[in-house]
Order: C-alpha cells, then structure tokens, then sequence
C-alpha cells in the first residue's frame, strides 16, 4: 500500500496555511499549502531529516507535490519538509511523523487492512491444505490476526502453522486428516475495528482440496526422484587432438538412472578410447587420443522410473598449430 503526502501550491493570496488528512478508502495521508505567484522558476522540494528526497514530485500545472512512500515503517520516523523557492524568497510546510501522529497513520492503515480483507479462500498444496485471505495492507504491530477451528482457537504446531505477509493472512494445515474437516474463523483485529472471516472446510471443499494435495504431492515426489543431470557438462569443450578429454557430470534420482552416452543423437559405444567411469553421482567419459571424428553433440542420457533428462555438450577438436574456433571469432 502507497502513503501518499502532498503539497500543493494554489493560485489565491499568499500564505502559510497547512492541511494535514487521511484518506480513509486508499490509506493515504496528505498535506496541503497554499501560496501564490509561482512562476516557471519557482522550485520545488522535499525534505526528510533535512536531507533532500529527490524522488518526490512537483507538477506546476496543479501546484501538487507529491511524495510517495512504498511500504510504510518504522524507519520513515521523522520530519518532512516541502520548500518551495525561487528568485522572492522561499517558503515551507513541516509535517512531523513521529509519535501519536505516525501511530495514528498505522491505525488507520490498520483499519483499512482489516476491511480490505477479502472472502477465506481453500487452496490444496504439496503440503496440506492452505486456507487464505488478501488484504491491501498487513503490520504485524498495528493488527492482531487469531485462526479458530469449530470456535476452537488454533496456535501454531507440527501440523498447523499460520503467518502473514504484506499482503496476505494465511493457515496451512499439513498432512490434512478428516479431523481437520470443519468450521474455520480469522479474526482480525486493528484498533478498535475487528472483522471475522469464515470458510467451511467439509464436504465437497474438504474433498477438491484434498485431491489437489494428492496430486501436487505426486508430483512433487516424482520432480525430487526422477533422474536428473545436476551439473557438471560445460556448453561447449574445445581441445586439441591426440589430446585426452575427460567430461564429469553430477546426477540424481531414485532408484540410481540408467545411464548412457549419446554422440549426435546416436549411442556412442565405449570400446578402445572411449571409456565410461561411474562414481557414485559422477559419471566421467574419457576420449583418449582426440581426433577431428571426435568433434560433435554429445549427451549424457539419464533415465528411471519417475523420468529422464539429457545434458549435453558440443566437442570441437582443433589441429596443432590451430586456433580453436571461439578464439578465432574473438
């Protein structure tokens, strides 16, 4: 949510008068002052703890200056200044948000959050199942929020957490039972404004979100242990001939791939100098007594019940006396 402070510069007498409001629908808080006689010269700019804001914005047009602060907090404490100068003289408007009056800021922003709130939403995940609300604004210090089941209160365990995030109040149930089925209630409380939310976690709800965890829990099971190339294989390797390469690459998965080497789509056979060694997770091919034959797209081709997956790199050999192509290029 954007807290908005504006200065604006008018058309009438002179003067030094001030206005300072909150707006209650978009949560912004505003300034005004009024002067005459700007002209193209007259300068405008914002201050925080006397040092100049140059992200603030002035538009002669409308004599409005506006300085916009994303993310309100404790750290914006202080004094704003707005100054407005040229050739004449110089004049200013002072708001100090500190104490009561940057409490009372995050009150009202509070308030706001509050009823921005929107309907709880069930959403099935790898984990559980998520019950949520969207709201505009969220302070851990100016808003309260309390997750109750069948009017029972809920504190954070093994299987229930609760948390929020700038723009989100959420309750994860993990390894959801049918004893989890029932009533859920968020109540959130800023001030003196307290609204209560509330889903029904049963029947159809509790059955769609429960197939949506299922499904997402396969699928995160089958990404963890299918067979994968980690990393290891560089795009491409440039050498020499009757040189020796090696290539090592990681892999994963369970049950251990099925492991094997391609070289331009086709199985390269590992008899005379070509050799495969496997340690663990690393395989290495080795081509002993590189030749230009050896130059291509190789691949190593891992496979296993939950999937497979190809790592590839393109081998140009050079000649002695040569340079390898990328040099060339450069």
């Amino acid at each position: 949510m954007n807290i908005y402070k504006e200065n604006r510069v008018g058309q009438g007498s002179r003067g030094r008068g001030k206005t300072i409001s909150k707006n209650s629908e978009s949560g912004s808080q505003q300034r005004s002052h009024m002067v005459t006689n700007t002209k193209k010269e007259t300068r405008f700019q914002w201050f925080f703890q006397r040092a100049e804001m140059p992200d603030g914005q002035y538009d002669p047009e409308t004599g409005t200056g506006l300085l916009c602060i994303e993310e309100l907090s404790k750290k914006d404490k202080g004094i704003y200044r707005a100054m407005v100068s040229d050739d004449r003289g110089e004049d200013d408007t002072i708001l100090d948000l500190t104490g009561d009056a940057l409490d009372a800021i995050f009150t009202e922003l509070g308030r706001i959050g509050a009823l921005s709130a929107t309907p709880l939403k069930i959403q099935g995940t790898e984990e559980g199942i998520r019950i949520f609300s969207k709201v505009k604004y969220y302070n851990v210090e100016y808003m309260k929020t309390t997750w109750f089941h069948k009017d029972k209160r809920l504190e954070s365990g093994d299987r229930i957490r609760t948390g929020t995030t700038l723009d989100e109040i959420w309750l994860h149930i993990l390894d959801p039972k049918d004893s989890d089925k029932g009533k859920y209630t968020l109540e959130i409380a800023a001030g003196k404004e307290v609204r209560q939310l509330s889903t029904d976690l049963s029947g159809q709800a509790f059955e769609d979100a429960m197939a949506e965890h299922q499904r997402l829990k396969a699928l995160a099971i089958i990404e963890k242990n299918r067979a994968k190339v980690v990393r290891g294989l560089p795009d491409v390797a440039t050498i020499m001939e009757d040189k020796t390469l090696c290539l090592t690459c990681v892999i994963s998965g369970d049950p251990a791939p099925e492991i094997s080497w391609l070289k331009n789509d086709q199985p390269v056979t590992f008899l005379d100098r070509y050799r495969m060694e496997v340690r663990g997770t690393e395989v290495t091919i080795t081509i002993e007594k590189v030749n230009s034959d050896d130059s291509g797209r190789y691949g190593v081709f891992v496979k296993n019940k939950y999937g497979s997956e190809t790592g590839q790199v393109t081998i140009s050999v050079f000649k002695h006396g040569d340079e390898p192509k990328e040099l060339k290029s450069m």
